[in-house]
């Protein structure tokens, strides 16, 4: 009888450690595959969502240059995007992760643009 017991024993120690061992495995090698694909997704895809301040919107080229000069001129450290969406340019500058920050510039912008916003666009990751 105790012979039983103590087989029976040893082999639930026995299959209880190995499956331990194989879920930490699985469970290893499935966080890997994961990491790994989340790493190329992100390399595929430079950027998120977040906001941008749009300056500028008309159907002229000339002037939307102009207004993006006139910026980058007082804030040489933001970027400022020419977009075309036929048939108008739009001036968005900016790489804002939320409303809040978005609003920082905004406030400073609306004394020397026009007609000053802010919209939802794919930003560009910030650089580490």
């Amino acid at each position: 009888m105790k012979k039983r017991i103590v087989f029976y024993l040893t082999v639930f120690f026995a299959t209880t450690c190995f499956a331990q061992n194989y879920t930490e495995v699985i469970s290893n090698d499935a966080l890997d595959s994961l990491v790994k694909r989340n790493q190329f997704t992100n390399q595929m895809h430079n950027s998120l969502n977040g906001f941008r301040v749009q300056i500028f919107f008309g159907s002229e080229r000339k002037a939307a240059n102009d207004v993006r000069t006139k910026f980058l001129q007082m804030y040489p450290n933001e970027n400022a995007y020419l977009i075309y969406q036929q048939p108008n340019f739009k001036v968005r500058v900016g790489d804002y992760r939320n409303q809040l920050e978005a609003q920082v510039i905004y406030r400073d912008l609306l004394t020397h643009f026009e007609k000053v916003f802010i919209v939802p666009d794919k930003i560009n990751l910030p650089k580490l």
